[in-house]
């Protein structure tokens, strides 16, 4: 009998210690700290981001589209590819979007310490800033996911944390589809009426009311131009308004 509630107790701790990880991974969860997720309500305007840039080639293409439509949008830069691509960041900077913190190396946050995430999101901010001479206020932790000690770290350097309120799944969905739907959805009230939608530039992401994700595998790179102009064009179609305003 004692071994049955030793392995009871074993399998409850086990479940509620998946249950409690799992609650930081979820994005739009704010139980353990606040998050941005979407804008103001009351008109139709998609704040987009994009996340993991820059990448070279996928993002200059976003950035043509986007200056072809004078839409601005937030890029959260991972300090490794700022470093690798300084002359993108330059551009991204000089067409006025709005540049994001998304860690140095993109790891998943679980499980890490606080000297770990304080020095991730230090190399980012010192790489950002040695480009284009600002710190970025806001931060977006990679997949989403948070962890103990992220918030007081996040505090000490007056960093606010943005994560999205809609998914696109744009790297292995139709992007005509995807986007349509989407954009639709959002300004039937659905889904996305002060949304912030997300992609990837290595893919890319989006931020103000809801956003629409894509991940950034091989795939998710290919699809990220394609997607963006989709999915702007659907904007347009609903005669919504694309923005890059995170507060």
């Amino acid at each position: 009998m004692g071994m049955i509630w030793a392995i009871s107790i074993a399998v409850c701790l086990l479940v509620l210690g998946g249950l409690y990880v799992y609650a930081w991974s979820i994005p739009t969860l704010q139980l353990f700290g606040p998050a941005i997720l979407r804008g103001p309500t009351d008109d139709r305007r998609i704040a987009l981001t994009f996340d993991d840039g820059p990448a070279e080639r996928f993002t200059e293409q976003i950035l043509d589209i986007l200056r072809e439509r004078n839409v601005k949008a937030t890029f959260f830069l991972c300090g490794e590819h700022v470093d690798r691509y300084p002359e993108i960041v330059r551009r991204i900077h000089a067409e006025g979007h709005t540049l994001g913190n998304h860690t140095y190396s993109h790891p998943f946050l679980y499980f890490r310490s606080r000297a770990f995430l304080a020095s991730e999101i230090n190399r980012t901010q010192e790489a950002i800033e040695k480009v284009v001479g600002y710190r970025p206020r806001f931060f977006r932790p990679p997949y989403g996911a948070r962890w103990l000690g992220l918030y007081s770290v996040l505090g000490k350097r007056n960093l606010r944390l943005v994560n999205w309120s809609d998914t696109g799944y744009d790297w292995k969905l139709d992007a005509e589809v995807l986007t349509y739907s989407r954009a639709k959805g959002a300004f039937a009230g659905i889904a996305l009426d002060g949304a912030s939608v997300r992609q990837d530039d290595d893919s890319t992401r989006a931020i103000y009311g809801k956003k629409i994700s894509t991940r950034s595998a091989l795939t998710g790179q290919v699809a990220a131009p394609r997607t963006t102009h989709a999915f702007l064009n659907a904007v347009r179609g609903a005669k919504g308004q694309a923005v890059a305003k995170a507060d």
